[in-house]
Order: C-alpha cells, then sequence, then structure tokens
C-alpha cells in the first residue's frame, strides 16, 4: 500500500465496496454466452458462481467521473464489444461518508476527493491481478474527469497503458501540483474538448492558471503518448464521433501487437 494512502483507507472503511459492487462488461466468450454482461460485479457473481475459466482477458479499470458511470457507460461498449475486453469499474459513489464538492471550491477539498479516489485505484488493481478471468499482462487504467484525474497521477508500473479522458494533464484548479504517475515508457492515450467547460483555456475556472488544455507539457518525453484534441467538444467528449475509434485503436494497438517489442 502506498505509504499516504493508508490514512485514507482508516477512515473510509468500507472501500471494499466499491469493487464489489463496480460497474461491470463481461463479454460473452467469456461466460460461454451470446450475449455481453452488464451490470455489477456483485451480481455477476451471483450469475455465475461455478464459473469454469478457460481464458484469460485484457482488462481496463475504469475510474468514472464526479457524476458517476454516466459517459462510463458507453466507454464500457466500446471496450467489451469493439475490443473484448472486461470492462471494471469501482463505484465511488459506494463510500460512505464520500467527501464532495461543487466548483469552484477550495483546492484542499479537491484534494480531499482525489486521495480517495487514489485508494480506489490501489484497492482495486490489486484485487485485479488475483481474479482468474484478468490478464494480468494487459490491464489498462482509464479515468474519465475526476477519475481521470486519479488515473493520470497514480503511481505505479501495473499497466499496459493508460487513457485519460476529459482531463488535461496539467495543473488548474482542480490539482495545482499535477506530476504523471506512470513510467515514460508506457503508452498514454489523452483525449480532450476545445470547450470542455472545467479543464480547457475557456473555463473561467483556470483563470489563475496558465492552462494549455491539453497535456503537451507532461507528454511530450512519453515516447508512447497520443493527445487528441477533439474542436467544437465539451465535456461529454462521447459526443464526438471520433471517440470510439481513438480509444479502441489505442486498445487493439497495444493488446495485440505492442509497437515496442519492434522498437530500436
Amino acid at each position: 500500500m502506498q505509504r499516504k494512502l493508508k490514512k485514507t483507507f482508516k477512515k473510509y472503511t468500507n472501500i471494499p465496496d466499491t469493487f464489489r459492487y463496480a460497474f461491470v462488461g463481461i463479454p460473452g466468450s467469456l461466460i460461454g454466452s451470446k450475449e455481453h454482461f452488464y451490470g455489477t460485479y456483485e451480481v455477476f457473481l451471483r450469475q455465475y458462481p461455478d464459473l469454469k475459466i478457460n481464458v484469460k482477458l485484457p482488462t481496463v479499470l475504469y475510474m468514472h467521473g464526479s457524476s458517476g458511470l454516466y459517459t462510463g457507460d458507453t466507454y464500457r461498449r466500446y471496450i467489451v464489444e469493439d475490443v473484448g475486453a472486461i470492462f471494471f469499474a469501482p463505484d465511488s459513489k459506494r463510500i460512505h461518508g464520500r467527501p464532495s464538492y461543487t466548483s469552484p471550491v477550495k483546492e484542499k477539498a479537491y484534494i480531499k476527493v482525489h486521495k480517495l479516489r487514489l485508494a480506489e485505484i490501489e484497492y482495486a488493481v490489486a484485487k485485479l491481478q488475483r481474479l482468474p478471468i484478468v490478464d494480468r499482462d494487459n490491464i489498462f487504467l482509464m479515468g474519465n474527469s475526476e477519475g481521470g484525474l486519479a488515473a493520470a497521477i497514480y503511481k505505479s508500473d501495473a499497466f499496459k497503458g493508460r487513457i485519460i479522458t476529459a482531463f488535461s494533464c496539467e495543473s488548474s484548479y482542480f490539482y495545482s501540483r499535477f506530476k504523471l504517475g506512470s513510467k515514460k515508457k508506457e503508452p498514454f492515450l489523452n483525449i480532450m474538448g476545445t470547450d470542455d467547460q472545467f479543464f480547457s483555456t475557456k473555463s473561467s475556472l483556470n483563470r489563475k492558471y496558465k492552462v494549455q488544455g491539453n497535456g503537451i507539457d507532461a507528454l511530450k518525453k512519453y515516447r508512447y503518448a497520443k493527445i487528441v484534441i477533439l474542436t467544437k467538444t465539451k465535456h461529454d467528449i462521447t459526443t464526438n464521433p471520433y471517440v470510439r475509434d481513438e480509444i479502441v485503436s489505442f486498445l487493439r494497438l497495444w493488446i495485440e501487437k505492442d509497437p515496442r517489442r519492434s522498437a530500436s
């Protein structure tokens, strides 16, 4: 356990519920069905108590935004139906006494939430690595908005790659000391809209910060990073028709081919 998270685990004792009641998407191929499973992990376990595992699948650990699964429901379909991977999204709303905010507030209010989201990742990845259905060599970390910040700063080399949506990987009103938690060799996809109400240059919340609305400064030294800027697109980037292909192509590339194997 990361030292800085110990106090968070002690304060929020039911963090395990975020995993137990996580929103999941399970490809039908794994359960011997023509239909994919969409629901909570708790229901999945009840419906398939004696599931015989013959294959391990790539898995996306998804951290939802402050509104809950919301856009994650769209991402879940992309990942399960187009990629054939498992989608696993811890339900942060399950946490008793969970801190909340309505922007703008002082940064310390946001920090409380960030620490909690990091603890959720810490717990979830440890559990996922022990599940018989999960390919440990192909676990991706993905996050949207509030969850995107947590997924971007979480320090670990446990992931094959990361996908950050609706959050520009840079310091802002939301987190003034931004620093990526991934290694420079890790594949990284950052997707942002030019008209994002919270993290673009147009956001009134960032008047005191020199934001660029993208993660170029943080990611320019990452050889396998890709930044996608969507014009005329607000915070909900799922409204843009390019998003699906960007996410699906990124996952397929690194799951099936992994260009690093042939790179000099």
